[in-house]
């Protein structure tokens, strides 16, 4: 039976994340799930009575799926897998999640701003009805915002953290100093100190090792008188 190989500081799952991104996680979390609730049952009204659906609630539903899609991502790999998740692939989706996040709130704000500026009474709205929609408006509003505010800052955290991930890593610096020929240059790196350089210049007989000056031949009567005198010594 093969043992299962065991989980390193790098790649093993944090079952105790730090505090704030689990509180981003969680409003993140419950927004998307009021935000998607309460379009979806603005979209079926609306589609159940024959009117055309709007943009907003459209983008509205679709990014608070994606937010709760994106929340779900790294706990179902990090369970399945021994590795981590990606942390430039989380970082990619928190910061497209918080562009959705904001436009789809904008455009929430410039098309409610009617219903949200007036009071959630029966004089309003006329009806218990009205007045239930002009709450569920408010509320929208309210989680929207919530959702913009935890993804913008979802983001930022998660940046931070690959920088900082990137920056405990080291930074790469070349080496200084380049040769004269190439990888065949067998001499010493521009600026070199003349004294190494004199070192690496190979390996030379001392003079010292010739005794005599006299290197040229002279005949064969200079070789006996040579000799003879090499014999008498």
């Amino acid at each position: 039976m093969p043992f299962p190989r065991p989980r390193t500081k790098s790649t093993a799952y944090t079952h105790s994340p730090p505090l704030l991104p689990a509180i981003l996680k969680a409003i993140q979390a419950i927004s998307s799930a009021v935000v998607a609730g309460i379009t979806f049952y603005f979209l079926s009204e609306l589609r159940r009575d024959g009117y055309s659906l709007p943009w907003t609630f459209i983008l509205l539903l679709t990014v608070s799926l994606l937010t709760l899609l994106t929340l779900a991502l790294p706990l179902c790999l990090n369970t399945r897998t021994t590795s981590t998740t990606p942390q430039l692939l989380i970082s990619g989706l928190t910061t497209g999640l918080a562009a959705f996040w904001a436009v789809s709130f904008a455009l929430l704000a410039w098309w409610s701003a009617p219903a949200l500026g007036s009071a959630c009474a029966r004089e309003s709205w006329d009806s218990d009805t009205g007045t239930g929609v002009c709450r569920m408006y408010k509320a929208l509003f309210s989680f929207a915002l919530f959702g913009t505010l935890g993804a913008c800052v979802a983001a930022g955290w998660q940046w931070w953290g690959v920088r900082k991930e990137r920056a405990g890593r080291g930074r790469f610096v070349g080496l200084q100093g380049e040769v004269d020929d190439g990888i065949w240059d067998l001499n010493v790196p521009r600026g070199a100190p003349v004294g190494v350089e004199r070192g690496r210049e190979g390996y030379q007989l001392p003079e010292e090792q010739w005794g005599y000056a006299d290197t040229g031949y002279g005949g064969a009567g200079e070789a006996v008188g040579r000799r003879s005198v090499e014999g008498r010594m």
